[in-house]
């Protein structure tokens, strides 16, 4: 369906065209402004930090032993594969506790500050050193 050419040439077809953008943008910025905010999660208590750091620490040697078993001999790729786990575990506890990822690692953090390290538990990481070739 064309235009009539006298309305092609009319000076009300642009400020037609912008009135309708207008229109489109405020109500998108009516929406945005009207939106509910999200709730923040919640936040650890002092109790549930050392519990959730314990809860970790009792896994961590499950974790080693079965990336031990998965990359032997190759320390860069047994703690990649551990964090992946530990990543894993705390994204999983953050999800059921109602919680952010943020509050699960720095009560990890803390329960690994808290005393001496000892194996199999480690607060270093292994230097990364290139292979010769990759599959």
């Amino acid at each position: 369906m064309a235009l009539p050419p006298p309305l092609l040439r009319s000076k009300w077809l642009p400020l037609l065209g912008w009135g309708a953008c207008g229109l489109a943008f405020a109500g998108a910025l009516v929406r945005a402004m009207s939106a509910s905010h999200p709730v923040p999660p919640r936040r650890l208590s002092e109790a549930e930090r050392a519990t959730v750091g314990r809860m970790c620490a009792a896994e961590e040697p499950r974790w080693r032993l079965s990336t031990m078993h998965r990359f032997p001999g190759d320390h860069w790729s047994q703690d990649d594969d551990f964090h992946a786990s530990e990543r894993g575990w705390a994204l999983e506890l953050s999800r059921r506790e109602g919680v952010s990822p943020t509050e699960v690692f720095r009560a990890i953090d803390e329960e690994l500050h808290a005393q001496p390290v000892a194996p199999p538990r480690k607060a270093s990481a292994s230097p990364s050193k290139p292979r010769p070739f990759y599959d």
